[in-house]
């Protein structure tokens, strides 16, 4: 924060840039998801087929039609994914510049490099594991052909079709 002031004194500016993020980046995350799952978007599950918006889809070159879904409604999962997003942004980047703060003052012979380093790490790490059922429930509810209403049916839907394991399933690539 500039001028010699401390994470601690500015918690709520952490909260604010994270959730501006979170939003901004929201349709591009989806891309993502929708992407790297495989998921399919076709013009029938984007716009409904024979209308003048799924004839354009299908001129569309493939790569293209997850980004135009990601910003067209419905935004299943939305407020999830965005709080999501912010309490884990905003926890990784105060609490690594809090844990930088505290190891410099708590070990002031660690090296730099170390107090800078060992925050973020377990942190990230840690945060990843929490809100990996949340992740989880978010991609699998991008899938344009899903029927699920929103992040609480998902995490249902994932728990019984997979049990406890299907909810932190992919947690090793996401950390």
């Amino acid at each position: 924060m500039g001028g010699g002031s401390q994470a601690k004194e500015h918690p709520y500016e952490y909260i604010i840039a994270s959730a501006l993020a979170a939003t901004i980046n929201y349709p591009l995350w989806r891309a993502s998801a929708i992407g790297q799952s495989g998921f399919r978007v076709t013009s029938t599950t984007f716009c409904g087929g024979g209308t003048l918006c799924g004839r354009f889809v299908t001129t569309l070159p493939p790569s293209i039609t997850p980004y135009l879904h990601a910003f067209a409604p419905p935004y299943k999962g939305m407020c999830a994914t965005i709080i999501g997003m912010t309490w884990a942004r905003a926890a990784i980047f105060w609490g690594s510049d809090r844990g930088k703060e505290l190891l410099q003052t708590s070990f002031p012979t660690l090296p730099p490099l170390l107090s800078t380093i060992i925050p973020p790490l377990f942190l990230s790490i840690g945060i990843q594991c929490i809100n990996q059922p949340i992740v989880r429930a978010s991609i699998t509810l991008q899938n344009p052909e899903s029927n699920l209403p929103n992040i609480r049916r998902s995490i249902q839907w994932i728990y019984g079709e997979y049990g406890v394991k299907g909810l932190w399933h992919g947690t090793s690539a996401g950390v």
